[in-house]
């Protein structure tokens, strides 16, 4: 569904900040085959979609593995897996690199703010990792960027200083077009 929503092209750059098993990355391939398989038979258009079109992280290098390995046998061979935590400062790199951003990001526990890339704190000030990897997703679009992500109804609803910042980000700076409340 999300996949559908973000309706992504052959010209974007897809990525997942939490890639895991690269499901996300996965259903967006196949999304693009099944949208544009007349032009995925051109040698400059396969050449981009196996080389510069999908960017996944994930500091679990097991779950790297299953994550290539996944792409592979769904017919990407060459994605970017970066072997990053996404939101350290090891990941200050990702700015503005996405043109469409997937992301179902660990919402259970804090960080030690000391670790966390400073420009994310710039966006949202917080230990919280749903809040922190909402501020990565912004740092990390080109402008005119998509993003669909899950976050806890906490997101939406927290009092904090933290979620009001990056609900005020969100909607002053970027443009909500929906939020979708599934049943538990």
């Amino acid at each position: 569904m999300m996949v559908e929503m973000v309706a992504p092209t052959l010209d974007d750059i897809i990525c997942d900040p939490s890639a895991g098993s690269c499901g996300f990355l996965v259903a967006t391939g196949e999304y693009l085959r099944e949208q544009y398989a007349n032009k995925l038979m051109r040698p400059e258009h396969q050449k981009k979609f196996q080389e510069n079109t999908f960017i996944g992280m994930e500091f679990d290098p097991t779950m790297i593995r299953i994550g290539a390995m996944n792409l592979i046998l769904h017919g990407i061979e060459t994605p970017k897996l970066n072997d990053v935590d996404a939101l350290s400062e090891a990941n200050t790199a990702f700015t503005e690199q996405a043109t469409i951003i997937l992301a179902n990001p660990p919402f259970k526990g804090s960080l030690d703010r000391e670790a966390v890339d400073p420009k994310v704190i710039n966006i949202v000030d917080s230990k919280k990792t749903e809040l922190l990897f909402l501020g990565l997703i912004l740092k990390g679009l080109k402008v005119g960027g998509r993003a669909a992500v899950i976050v806890p109804d906490g997101v939406l609803f927290g009092s904090s200083n933290a979620h009001q910042q990056i609900r005020k980000q969100i909607i002053d700076n970027h443009k909500l077009q929906a939020v979708i409340s599934m049943p538990s």
